[in-house]
């Protein structure tokens, strides 16, 4: 019990406190039970310095070790800390800026490539000409279908849940495909 009480207090001291060095006193009281406290409970109180140091929140693992020393014990506490991740990026790798895309049906195929894995928290969104198309989604591949012809402007953004945390560069394309007016499997009429 006294471990439990001493670790969660150390946790939470060195959580909780930017400072350089904490001071903590430690006492045995009649039962035997070993106290720590920022105060001192009783004149006997022993100091303990400890130092701190700012933790990070994404820790992997921690080891604490226990050992003693002139009637008190010692806790080292010891954490491996992740690295930061880079920045989250996502680039548009297909159609290209200023591409011509010859499609009767008015289909554009569009791919592009992010630095994150994507899951239901981190998505992506295709926007075109300033609007979003159908949903976000975790698959990095898209087919447009019944665009009309002419230019449009392409971007994709990366959202977490909800909120852009990236976007790629806006291109321009232009589609190519035949007059709305003409049906479509009518034959040229000479003249």
């Amino acid at each position: 019990m006294k471990l439990i009480n001493l670790v969660s207090m150390l946790l939470f001291t060195t959580a909780a406190s930017t400072a350089v060095a904490t001071t903590i006193y430690s006492w045995t009281d009649d039962n035997g039970v070993v106290h720590f406290s920022d105060t001192p409970g009783t004149p006997q109180a022993s100091t303990v310095e400890l130092s701190v140091t700012e933790v990070q929140p994404s820790m992997q693992s921690t080891s604490i070790n226990m050992t003693q020393a002139d009637n008190v014990e010692l806790i080292s506490i010891a954490t491996d800390i992740e690295p930061p991740l880079p920045a989250a990026t996502i680039s548009l790798l297909a159609p290209v800026h200023q591409q011509t895309i010859r499609s009767n049906d008015g289909d554009i195929k569009v791919r592009a490539v992010s630095n994150r894995k994507l899951n239901k928290h981190l998505q992506a969104q295709l926007v075109i000409d300033g609007k979003a198309y159908a949903g976000s989604q975790t698959d990095l591949t898209w087919l447009l279908t019944n665009i009309d012809r002419g230019s449009h402007q392409i971007q994709i953004q990366l959202l977490k849940n909800g909120k852009i945390l990236a976007s790629s560069e806006s291109i321009t394309v232009y589609l190519h495909r035949v007059s709305q007016a003409r049906p479509k499997n009518s034959p040229i009429q000479p003249r």
